[in-house]
């Protein structure tokens, strides 16, 4: 009960309006914010899809809700929600350039924190108050983020450890510093004198 509560805190549809006004399809939805969270914008990530839109292979295609192993070229194993979730449960059944939310309502790509954050509510809320995620620019002003698609695969979001960078080059003339470790013959050395 609790995670259907949370689900629906953060899948709040925008108010009602005509659908000829709007250039969003019937029954999309918009994040109308936590309460007292500072306005963010996201950055478009729609242009920079490769196989976007979906429906250029998937227009004549009829989805197929059956669990089952990928074959296809853009996914090419489903790493995501050990095993609870399926292709469907984010990306839309109807209109194939859209994602649903677990609601059954329908988002736009660039709109993917809220998919995501149907299940992971808080990181989202992290998200939305600047606490995860990386931010473009400036930290004053105006915020624009990227959305959570831009660090972490839909499809596979663990992201790799990395190797930690080099230390900085010691400038010519300078030592670069010891290291002490616990332990070293130096510190017993130096245990025996005190005592």
């Amino acid at each position: 009960m609790l995670f259907a509560l949370a689900v629906c805190m953060i899948n709040v549809p925008a108010p009602s309006t005509n659908a000829e006004e709007t250039s969003e399809p019937p029954g999309s939805v918009r994040f109308e914010g936590y309460p007292d969270a500072p306005a963010v914008t996201v950055v478009s990530r729609k242009k920079d899809l490769f196989f976007y839109p979906c429906s250029q292979c998937h227009g004549n295609m009829e989805p197929d809700p059956r669990i089952r192993s990928l074959n296809v070229m853009h996914v090419s194993e489903l790493e995501h929600g050990r095993g609870r979730i399926w292709c469907l449960s984010c990306h839309d059944t109807e209109e194939r350039d859209y994602l649903r939310t677990l609601l059954g309502e329908r988002v736009d790509f660039d709109d993917a924190n809220l998919v995501c954050g149907g299940c992971h509510s808080n990181r989202h809320k992290d998200w939305t108050f600047g606490v995860h995620g990386k931010r473009v620019r400036n930290w004053q002003g105006e915020r624009t983020q990227y959305d959570c698609a831009h660090c972490h695969d839909p499809h596979s979001p663990a992201i790799e450890p990395r190797a930690p960078m080099a230390s900085p080059p010691v400038r010519a003339g300078f030592e670069p510093p010891r290291r002490r470790t616990a332990g070293t013959e130096a510190d017993q050395e130096s245990a025996k004198e005190a005592q």
